[in-house]
């Protein structure tokens, strides 16, 4: 066993011997190689390969590659591989023993007698210890006798001096000198380049020229964005951004003079390179740092009236802060919103992106997803970059609206089962794929996958918050003919809420049916002069807003021209609201309240463009907020004069329309029910039942547009097509096809909704001509206060006396007098009261 570990032993370092004796031979071989790739990479390493000509530098770097060939040869030819013999010499000279040393290993014993054996034994014993001590020794190169005044080391040494001479350029420096750049045997010339650096528009810094610092550390503002524009090659270079983890590549285009030109934003430092099969010029960028902005509160938050909040903050940013938001986070949040993400209200910020900004913002939170709760609110400001600089937090009950109409009530209360429940819809189950031929549609032999999300409802999937959301329209929509859906537009919101959470995939969808809901618990409030209003509300906040930040005169006028078309149909809007609450009595009493206060409206208006053209935009905004009180009392004197109103509205037409609502409802009821019976399969005694209701609803309908006749509304194609849909789910159901039923049951509550739109319309043109028609009653008064054509005053506090009070009417103008002298009074109030004296002076 020793004597075949001695032969392993001895058979690896004569291997290793083997190996030393081939690395000296090429070493000694590749010497001059070695020395003139040395020499060369010297030459590049310290610039003088770059500095040349581009042509010329493309062929000496393809002669020093023949020359780097021809040595290669020279040297594969001079080396010889060594033998077995000779590792073995070596190796029995490193371990100084003679060249028959390891030979008895493998020796017999040529007699076989008692003498002879021992003698052998002995011999191979000593063998053995020989070849278990012996060791190849280290690599004997001696490049002395090649090299006798040890240039090579002064190589090495002027090597890494070219190393710390080139820096960062070293690696493309070898490249150009090794790799011969085609570039110049292509046609390409020297290059022209004319770059520069343009920062964002925020960090309001100019252009830093980048044409006359190539190769060099550049500093730069934050966010640049680098054009490159370059003649001489003739193929396309490449615009190369290299910033550690992030690479970019941008290929130069064609400009309209033939230029070649490239643009890259910058996301980070790093080294910028034009590359044409080669780096032909470097930029080392360093953007300036952008830190994040800070925001703080400056007071406590406060409620106003109307739902508003009143917040006080500051905030800084050293490139100017872009937005600001009010992030609340509920304190005590319902199982619903413990995972919830905070919620962002945007603030009004000072134009221009300031470095500081401080303000008091008013914001209206009527509609926030968290309006009633406690929360944990905090500032946060935004600068161009989107980085966030966040408030310590505060707490605060954020306000909420209070509704009185019953429908509104309901709306508002689905609307939070909805937004208090954020968590995730369950992951839904992998159905199989269907597929149909697609036939003559598609050449080949593709086929249509069909899609039937009712086998499989997102609805099922839903948290439980959102089922419940859903249940409760179901509940409230179920019957509709009880009274409570004398506005139509106030149903197809809640109908169009329950689709929208029937088609919602995720609970980020379900926020459009929230939206909607808000909406219609509006409309029931306070009718279709809701959306007029917040269109007016939004004009006078831009227009505001305008006048706070000194904005050019042509966005002002262009604002007050939004205002004055706002004002104008938010008036009509009221007057179309009295028209469909069934107020004809006093419609000409409204009319002649809006045509009186547009009146003064106009002037108060022209005012106000009047004060910000002559710079006093502070008194134009305090006009400006008299006005929005005027529109406000405006309205709440035409709710008090459709009060005095009886309802005159046409009975017979109400009570087709409250028919019809019944059948949309019975409709779809029964549509949901066919549908559940496809999906358990359905029966024949099923389907005659079903077939029943069907024929009961089409009489329904049909009664309902006797009615509607009889009141003399037009004939309605919708409510016919409606009728026919009906009978043929009526058939299919008769004949147990519950699939045919309900595709046709879907185009009947179609065609019904649009039959009951159109119905409606026609009621609120048909009030609008006979509210027309008749007289206004006495004592009206317009939203100032003031009779209306004539119509004597009462002597209630408050109100302009007529001639029959003569002493309490000198009372009341030599008061308005004084206060429109007084000069402590703001001037917008005393311009107010100076037209009061130019109006009323004579009377």
């Amino acid at each position: 066993m020793r004597h075949q570990d001695a032969l392993a032993q001895l058979a690896r370092e004569t291997q290793r011997a083997k190996g030393r004796l081939a690395l000296e031979r090429g070493l000694r071989a590749a010497f001059f190689l070695a020395a003139a790739i040395g020499l060369w990479a010297l030459i590049a390493l310290i610039g003088g390969h770059e500095r040349l000509p581009l042509l010329l530098q493309s062929l000496t770097a393809i002669a020093a590659l023949l020359v780097f060939a021809w040595l290669g040869v020279r040297a594969k030819r001079a080396w010889r591989q060594p033998t077995e013999e000779e590792a073995r010499a070596r190796l029995a000279e490193d371990a100084r023993l003679d060249a028959g040393a390891f030979e008895a290993l493998r020796d017999q014993p040529t007699r076989y007698d008692a003498f002879s054996v021992a003698l052998w034994q002995r011999e191979r014993e000593r063998a053995i210890e020989r070849a278990e001590k012996a060791r190849a020794g280290p690599p004997r190169v001696r490049l002395d006798e090649l090299d006798p005044y040890k240039l090579r080391y002064g190589l090495l040494v002027a090597l890494l001096l070219g190393l710390l001479i080139a820096n960062v350029n070293a690696p493309d420096r070898l490249a150009r000198a090794f790799l011969p750049d085609p570039g110049p045997l292509l046609g390409d010339q020297e290059m022209a380049i004319e770059a520069w650096a343009t920062p964002a528009d925020y960090t309001h810094a100019g252009p830093v020229s980048l044409s006359e610092v190539i190769g060099e550390r550049v500093e730069t503002p934050p966010s640049v964005e680098v054009t490159v524009r370059l003649t001489g090659p003739t193929g396309a270079p490449a615009l190369v951004f290299d910033g550690g983890s992030e690479h970019l590549r941008q290929r130069f285009a064609r400009a309209a003079d033939g230029a070649w030109e490239a643009r890259m934003q910058i996301p980070r430092g790093g080294q910028l390179k034009i590359v044409r099969f080669h780096t032909r010029a470097q930029w080392r960028l360093a953007p300036a740092p952008d830190a994040a902005p800070t925001a703080d509160f400056i007071a406590p938050m406060a409620s106003l009236p109307d739902e508003h909040v009143a917040i006080s903050w500051r905030a800084r940013d050293d490139f100017g802060v872009r937005r600001m938001a009010l992030r609340v986070r509920p304190i005590n949040p319902p199982e619903g919103l413990v995972r919830a993400d905070p919620v962002d209200t945007e603030l009004e910020v000072p134009a221009g992106d300031p470095a500081e900004a401080q303000s008091e913002t008013t914001i209206d939170l009527a509609a926030h997803p968290y309006a009633g709760m406690e929360v944990e609110a905090r500032v946060v400001a935004f600068d161009a970059l989107g980085q966030e600089g966040v408030s310590d937090p505060m707490r605060f009950t954020l306000p909420e609206k209070i509704f009185l109409q019953p429908l509104a009530q309901a709306a508002i209360e689905i609307r939070r089962h909805i937004l208090a429940e954020r968590r995730a819809y369950n992951e839904e189950r992998s159905a199989e794929r269907r597929t149909i031929p697609a036939g003559g549609i598609i050449l080949g032999t593709q086929r249509i996958e069909v899609r039937d999300y009712d086998r499989q409802p997102a609805l099922q999937r839903a948290p439980e918050g959102i089922r419940r959301a859903a249940r409760l329209i179901d509940a409230l929509t179920m019957e509709p003919h009880d009274g409570y859906f004398r506005d139509l537009a106030v149903f197809l919101g809640l109908s169009s809420a329950r689709a929208q959470l029937d088609v919602a995939r995720d609970i980020d969808a379900t926020e459009v049916a929230a939206d909607t809901l808000w909406r219609t618990a509006l409309r029931a409030e306070y009718g279709g002069a809701a959306d007029a209003r917040r269109a007016l509300e939004e004009a006078q906040r831009q227009l505001a807003e305008a006048l706070a930040q000194n904005a050019p005169q042509e966005r002002i006028r262009q604002l007050m021209e939004a205002l004055r078309r706002a004002t104008d149909n938010y008036m009509q809007a009221l007057v179309q609201e009295a028209l469909r609450n069934g107020d004809r009595a006093n419609m000409e009493d409204t009319e002649d309240q809006t045509n009186i206060s547009g009146q003064d409206i106009q002037q108060m208006l022209e005012q106000v463009q009047r004060l910000s053209e002559q710079g006093r935009n502070e008194e134009a905004n305090q006009l400006l907020q008299q006005l929005a009180n005027i529109l406000a009392n405006m309205e709440v004197q035409l709710e008090q004069a459709q009060g005095e109103g009886g309802e005159q509205s046409d009975e017979q037409m109400q009570q087709s329309m409250d028919a019809l609502s019944e059948q949309m409802g019975e409709q779809r009821a029964l549509r949901d029910e066919t549908r559940q019976q496809q999906g358990q399969g359905g029966n024949q005694q099923g389907s005659q039942g079903l077939a029943q209701r069907q024929s009961e609803i089409r009489q329904g309908l049909a009664e309902a547009q006797r009615m509607a006749e009889d009141s003399g509304a037009a004939p309605n194609e919708n409510l016919n097509a409606a009728g026919e849909a009906m009978r043929q789910a009526e058939d299919a159901l008769r004949r147990g096809d519950l699939e045919d039923a309900e595709r046709a049951q879907s185009a009947a509550l179609e065609n019904l909704r649009e039959g009951a739109e159109s119905l409606a319309a026609e009621m609120r043109e048909r009030g609008q001509q006979n509210g027309n028609q008749e007289q206004s009653g006495d004592g009206a008064r317009d939203p100032l206060n003031r009779p209306v054509n004539g119509a004597g005053a009462s002597s209630g506090e408050g109100e302009i006396p007529s001639q029959a009070d003569p002493v309490r009417a000198r009372e009341i103008f030599d008061e308005i007098r004084r206060r429109a002298q007084d000069p402590n009074r703001p001037e917008a109030e005393r311009e107010y009261l100076r037209r009061l004296l130019d109006r009323f002076g004579d009377s």
